[in-house]
């Protein structure tokens, strides 16, 4: 009987952990996350949401394909901003963009002339709402990531 009471314990703490996560799928798609269909962007499918926690760091690995210009967009809830993002490059580890150098801006566009991967760490901070309101400082972060194609000027 015991065996299955900690079974049953277990399979209910695995569930609930499984429904949080679930929550943030497709979290990118929310209304924090900027769209910029104006220009012609279109949706990359390798935009991502996940479950964060103020004080973890997340790490997405995403390839970019060269001729493109792409479009970061950072959402999350209100009590959990500023995003920090870096963009590091996956084999040298060294940082090429750190978004704390430019007051944690939510949104950048970049473009790469030739494919490649970037691992993209994202932590938030919580520094500008006071602790009491901040919840339990667990949420989700959207990475609403655009494209579209280099313009060829003539």
């Amino acid at each position: 009987m015991k065996t299955n009471r900690c079974y049953l314990i277990g399979l209910l703490i695995l569930s609930t952990i499984s429904l949080s996560a679930q929550d943030c799928v497709e979290y990118y798609n929310s209304t924090g996350c900027s769209l910029d269909r104006q220009r012609g962007y279109k949706i990359y499918s390798q935009s991502k949401s996940a479950p964060i926690t103020v004080g973890d760091t997340i790490e997405f690995d995403i390839v970019f394909y060269g001729q493109k210009e792409y479009i970061f967009s950072l959402c999350t809830r209100q009590d959990l901003y500023p995003i920090n993002f870096r963009l590091v490059d996956p084999d040298t580890q060294d940082i090429l963009y750190d978004n704390a150098n430019d007051r944690y801006i939510e949104s950048l566009g970049i473009g790469f002339d030739a494919t490649r991967s970037l691992a993209i760490q994202i932590n938030v901070l919580a520094n500008q709402t006071p602790v009491p309101e901040q919840g339990d400082g667990v949420g989700c972060v959207g990475l609403l990531l655009q494209y579209r194609n280099y313009r060829h000027v003539q």
